[in-house]
Parts: C-alpha cells; sequence; structure tokens
C-alpha cells in the first residue's frame, strides 16, 4: 500500500515537469483533484534517506588489509557526514539513515524504510574494489539495465549482502545474486524515477571531478536496494579500497569530508534546482481565492530564541516582523504574503543579509500551520 501511495504522490511532482502530452486543464485538473488526498507533503525536497551499505556481520570490501576500517565503517562516517550537512543548511528536511552505527540491516528494510518515510530522495554509499589494484575513481550508478559486464559484476558483489539474511530466497522471491538471469525482472522497476536518478548522479559525479577524484561516469546495474525504491535513488561508490592510493585517501578524515562536502553539494543543487520548477509551476496554477473568507498568508522565519527580544535590524522594514510563540520557543517571521513566490521575495531579502537558514511558513486565520495545509486552502480562479 505504501507503495502506491508514494507512486501517486510522486506523480503529482512529475506533472509539474512534463512539457508534452498533457494540457495545461489536465494539469491543473490533477493538482486540485489530489491536493485533498495528498496531504502529507509540500511539493519539493523534504525527506532524504541516506543508506550507510553494509554493516554489522556484513563488512563489505575489506580492501588491501593495511587498514582497519572496512567498507561499511568509511560508508558509515561518509553518511553521517552527508546527513549533518543536509540538517545543518536544511533543517526542515528530514534525514532518515537506514543505520547510524554497525548494525545489519537488510538489503529490502533499507528500501522499505525509505518508501515509508516517503522520501524524496535515496542516497545509498559505498566503496569499490576491483581484482586489479591499479583500478580506481568514483561512481554513481542507478537503476537500470546493465550494459556492461563490469556493471553486473559489482551489482552482484553489493547484492550478495542478501546471502547473510535468513530466509533470503523467500524474502527475495528467489532472487539468485550470482545468476545473471535473475537481473532480467529488476529493470522492469523505477523506469519513471531513472531520469531524476540521473539528474542528481550527475551532479554527484561533477563534485567528485571539482574534488579531483577520478570520475568513472553514471552507470546502470541492477541493485536490489535500488530496485525496490520507490523514489530517485542512487548508489555511489566513493573509490576503490582495492587500490592503495584511494583506500589512503578514504582512510582520512579529510578524505570523506572531502567525500561527504561533494555528495552535499549535489544535494544543494538537486534541491534548488527541482524546487525552482515546481515554485514556479505552482505559482502559475495556484492563486488565493478573493472570495474566500479563510485569511491564508505565507511568512519567512528567520530567527528563534527561547526568550522574547525587542527584533531590530536597520536592513529590514520592522513593521513587517511578525512574532509568535511555538512550544515554549519565541518565533520571528518576516512579511506577509498572499503566494509562495512572494514569500520567495522576502526569503531571498532575509538571505542577502545574513539569515542564509530562513525558511517559508504559513499560517491560516493567524495560526502557523504547514505549508501542505495552507496550499488545501488555495483554490484555482
Amino acid at each position: 500500500m505504501n507503495y502506491l501511495i508514494y507512486i501517486s504522490k510522486y506523480h503529482k511532482k512529475i506533472l509539474f515537469f512534463m512539457k508534452r502530452k498533457l494540457s495545461f486543464f489536465l494539469i491543473v485538473f490533477f493538482i486540485f483533484s489530489n491536493i485533498n488526498s495528498q496531504t502529507n507533503q509540500f511539493l519539493g525536497i523534504n525527506t532524504i534517506v541516506i543508506d550507510p551499505g553494509h554493516g554489522g556481520k556484513d563488512p563489505g570490501t575489506l580492501g588491501t588489509g593495511r587498514y582497519s576500517l572496512t567498507e561499511k565503517d568509511i560508508a558509515l562516517d561518509i553518511s553521517l557526514k552527508l546527513g549533518s550537512y543536509i540538517n545543518k543548511d536544511y533543517p526542515n528536511i528530514n534525514v532518515i539513515y537506514t543505520r547510524d552505527d554497525d548494525s545489519f540491516v537488510k538489503l529490502s528494510k533499507r528500501a522499505e524504510i525509505a518508501n515509508t518515510y516517503q522520501a524524496d530522495l535515496f542516497i545509498s554509499i559505498h566503496c569499490d574494489a576491483f581484482t586489479s589494484e591499479s583500478v580506481y575513481g568514483t561512481t554513481t550508478y542507478v537503476m537500470g539495465a546493465h550494459k556492461t559486464k563490469s556493471n553486473l559484476e559489482v551489482a552482484m558483489r553489493e547484492n550478495s549482502s542478501i546471502l547473510l539474511e535468513d530466509n533470503f530466497d523467500i524474502e527475495y522471491s528467489g532472487f539468485d545474486p550470482n545468476k545473471p538471469e535473475s537481473y532480467i525482472a529488476l529493470t522492469l522497476y523505477q523506469s519513471e524515477n531513472i531520469n531524476y536518478g540521473l539528474n542528481f548522479a550527475s551532479k554527484v559525479q561533477k563534485e567528485f571531478k571539482q574534488a579531483k577524484r577520478k570520475d568513472r561516469g553514471i552507470k546502470q546495474a541492477g541493485f536490489l536496494v535500488l530496485s525496490r525504491a520507490t523514489m530517485p535513488s542512487v548508489l555511489i561508490e566513493t573509490g576503490f579500497l582495492t587500490n592503495k592510493e584511494e583506500e589512503d585517501y578514504l582512510n582520512t578524515e579529510n578524505g570523506r569530508i572531502e567525500i561527504a562536502s561533494g555528495i552535499f553539494k549535489a544535494v544543494k543543487m538537486y534541491k534548488n534546482e527541482l524546487e525552482a520548477v515546481v515554485e514556479q509551476r505552482m505559482d502559475e496554477l495556484i492563486k488565493i481565492d478573493k472570495n474566500n473568507n479563510v485569511n491564508v498568508f505565507f511568512s519567512v522565519q528567520f530567527f528563534s530564541s527561547e526568550k522574547e527580544v525587542d527584533f531590530k535590524n536597520k536592513k529590514l522594514d520592522n513593521s513587517l516582523v511578525l512574532h509568535f510563540l511555538e512550544n515554549n520557543v519565541h518565533k520571528y517571521c518576516y512579511g506577509k504574503a498572499k503566494s509562495y513566490n512572494s514569500a520567495k521575495n522576502y526569503q531571498n531579502k532575509l538571505k542577502e543579509i545574513g539569515f542564509s537558514d530562513s525558511f517559508i511558513v504559513a499560517f491560516v486565520n493567524g495560526n502557523k500551520t504547514e505549508v501542505k495545509k495552507a496550499i488545501e486552502m488555495i483554490k484555482k480562479d
């Protein structure tokens, strides 16, 4: 049931991006016919699930044996760093980890977590390996048919984690990670999310290249963990632990910071690009109904304090500063806008003068509410 609900919700996002085959009327009809049933998410990036590969009894790639850290340890550290960067810059984004310690998590459970939380992006972090020590570099995979033998071998290695699970043959309907024929059916999943995954993957590889890491490109292969996720998903191989130079790099704090920072920058670019289009479409299609007696407005929260303060700023029109109390915390907003896009102008102003963490909130009849619920009060002309 979670799968069907999420797919329906994600279709609503996709419609905003479709430039062909659907008329303007159909897009408007779809939005307003679904807005009441899809109340659990504002259009945009709200939830990101980060999946540190392997864990517990599954160490993943062991590397050359020169270090105590294995793939599971490096993947976890990079994942936690990535999550902390997202939380710091985007406190309104819900970051979920499939594991945050050295525990063993089934591949099916990892995708289930992402689907349950209705994530907007699924990022699986791994380290690579090969029989030749000379091979090195970073690769980002999306779900799809493996076009080369090497892609299939990577998928087989990562999927072999299920052999450590109890009753894996039942859990995965007879899937055998060591048989190429088992991978044929996997390519049927996720077809509509692949383009979004490819978009994000390209940004990840671009950032790795900026960090002077070898770019091995974007590839497609049949990863079980990606096949069951119902949102744009990628599996990132951060480097080869079988290559001594790359293993040295990933065993340093600075190396792992660089990798996590590169992925975070890609998240930031993807989020901004996705939401810019969504916001543009939303403002084109949705307006406040002038005949509606419900008072709905958007504002921008930029400051909070345990104690009430008399906020003054020479760079702002202080008459537009709003104050409210929520959970015993004094919160301050700027501006009253009748549309989300107008509120963005206030947000840009705040960011220009240093309030980089400001974010848009909504009020209905004077009470703060979630943006998604405010949208429910908005009607088409």
